[in-house]
């Protein structure tokens, strides 16, 4: 089998789709030399958001289920599978997407988690004057960053702190079965 070789002219196109209430995605075309970064740099780009927050990259699947992950900065951690997470900077398009088809799930913003789900729709040849990377198609207004609320849920707090006053209202009856009547007033303030 030979190789696949990847000159300056290869470009591999993807669709972009936000999870979003509204059909909103946008074409990216990246040549196969560039890195993760420069990939998210064009998302960020082209939904018009900040750059502000954490993203990583996901390989995936056609089940949509995250695999090797590729983030922007070293924090020491491991996935699940105990390997090593990559950096955005440090690995190429060319060695991670081979053909169309493959997909690739990016969180941007880990507090409001804003998911995009990409598709590689083609992988071709380019002229040497199209200018690279850019944004071949928009469908849909961006939302706005910020309009989304935080996918942190407080009902696990809200759940520990009735446990906690179960624990305590169990003890304050053991006090006041023993005849220790200081903590049952001191409960009660």
């Amino acid at each position: 089998m030979n190789p696949i070789i990847f000159d300056m002219n290869r470009v591999i196109r993807m669709r972009v789709m936000v999870d979003h209430d509204e059909v909103i995605f946008r074409d990216l075309e990246m040549p196969c030399s560039a890195n993760f970064a420069e990939l998210h740099n064009l998302i960020q780009e082209a939904f018009a958001f900040d750059n502000s927050q954490m993203a990583s990259f996901y390989v995936s699947n056609e089940e949509w289920e995250k695999g090797q992950e590729f983030t922007m900065m070293d924090m020491g951690e491991k996935n699940e599978k105990d390997e090593p997470i990559l950096l955005m900077h440090d690995n190429l398009l060319k060695d991670v997407i081979f053909e169309s088809g493959q997909k690739l799930i990016y969180v941007f913003d880990f507090f409001l988690m804003w998911c995009f789900y990409i598709d590689v729709v083609e992988m071709k040849e380019m002229e040497d004057t199209v200018i690279l990377p850019r944004i071949s198609q928009s469908f849909g207004e961006a939302p706005d960053q910020n309009s989304k609320s935080p996918e942190i849920s407080f009902k696990i707090e809200d759940e520990l702190k009735e446990e906690n006053d179960d624990d305590e209202d169990e003890i304050g009856e053991m006090f006041d079965i023993l005849g220790f009547d200081d903590f049952a007033d001191e409960r009660d303030h």
